[in-house]
This record gives structure tokens, C-alpha cells and sequence, in this order.
């Protein structure tokens, strides 16, 4: 397994604006092998429907088959993705998917939402013994930050550093699974022709 992987491919792009082929991506974290039979197993889906996506992923190079074991009469298939870490080329999103840029930005923002929140209504709902299991785990971080590009670039290889320090960590020794989601983009100046506060009316006066 590569340790990073850049999608350039239009079509490997298209199937990151699908919930369920990045789960299937998420589903790796441990970087253990799986067929797609565990893989539907898991993540409690239809056999046949995650299948399709699974060849979908190996058609556009995420996923790779790296190993076939026979049980019986049964040809199992074991897939795995193609790095470790899988990065997308804005650049060629933009050149290639500028109507679909945002499904393919915010699909896997959309599932990390949907994790958050199934986590946060766990904690909300559970007693206080539970909670303790929570305490030291949430972490969050927003900010602005002024770069030039050899900043910039300097600042994403650390980061890639980072991930790659602690992505190959096994499940054992008392470790937590956890989600880590980051997006770093250019802003654009406000347009103030988009202010519309002269609209606003104060119905209390």
C-alpha cells in the first residue's frame, strides 16, 4: 500500500461525492484488508448494492484487490485502498468538476457530520458513568491564517506528516477510534454589493 495517493482521475472524483463508496473508504482507518461481504457487514448495508460500489471504487483506482482466499467453494476477495492516505487535487477538480465541486467537497464533510452528531446525541443521552469515556476526546479547531505558497505548501506537508505519524496505528493497547477531517481553502473577499442590510426592517419599531 502506497503511503499517499493523489486523485487526478474525473471519474475517482465523481465517487467521492457518494456517501456511501466514502464510507467505504472511512471503513479502512486500520488499514485492514476486508471483503465485500465484512465490508457491507459493517457498516450494515444491502450485500449486492455495497458490492456494486466496492467495483465501482476498484474501476476508478480507490480500492485495489491485494489478496483471494478459498473457503470451500467460496473465492473470497479481499480489497484494501490504494494509500494510506488519499488526497484530492483541488486543481483538477476545479478544471474538470466545477458543477460538481461541491458534492465532491462536502460528501465526506456530510458523513464526519453525521458521525458528530450520532456521537454527540450518545453523550447527551447517556448517564454520567458513560460520559467519563468522553472526557479528554473532543478536540476543535478553527482559524484563519495569512500564507504565501511556500508557506502554504510547508503547511500541508506537515500536516501530511502528521496523519502519516499516527495513521498506521493498530486497534489495541486501549486506543479509541477517532475522526480527524480538514479543509484548507483561499478566501474570497466579501462582495459588498452582497450587503443587504439596508434590507433589514426592525418589525419591534
Amino acid at each position: 500500500m502506497k503511503e499517499f495517493f493523489d486523485v487526478t482521475d474525473p471519474e475517482a472524483l465523481k465517487s467521492l461525492a457518494i456517501p456511501e463508496r466514502v464510507k467505504i473508504l472511512e471503513l479502512f482507518e486500520d488499514l485492514e484488508p476486508r471483503t465485500a461481504k465484512q465490508i457491507a457487514t459493517e457498516l450494515g448495508e444491502n450485500a449486492a448494492r455495497l458490492h456494486y460500489h466496492v467495483k465501482e471504487l476498484v474501476r476508478v483506482g480507490l480500492l485495489e484487490q491485494v489478496d483471494t482466499r478459498v473457503k470451500g467453494s467460496i473465492v473470497e476477495k479481499y480489497y484494501q485502498p490504494v494509500a494510506k492516505v488519499i488526497q484530492v487535487s483541488l486543481r483538477v477538480m476545479i478544471e474538470e468538476n466545477a458543477q460538481e465541486l461541491s458534492d465532491i467537497i462536502f460528501t465526506p464533510f456530510r458523513t464526519t457530520e453525521n458521525d458528530l452528531v450520532r456521537t454527540l446525541n450518545r453523550f447527551v443521552a447517556s448517564d454520567v458513568d458513560v460520559r467519563k469515556e468522553y472526557k479528554d476526546t473532543f478536540a476543535y479547531n478553527f482559524t484563519e491564517v495569512y500564507l504565501n505558497q511556500e508557506e502554504r505548501n510547508q503547511f500541508v506537508q506537515e500536516l501530511q506528516e502528521l496523519v502519516h505519524k499516527y495513521k498506521g496505528l493498530k486497534s489495541e493497547g486501549g486506543r479509541r477510534k477517532f475522526k480527524y477531517y480538514d479543509i484548507l481553502f483561499p478566501l474570497t473577499p466579501a462582495d459588498p454589493s452582497e450587503d443587504d442590510n439596508d434590507s433589514f426592517v426592525d418589525l419591534d419599531e
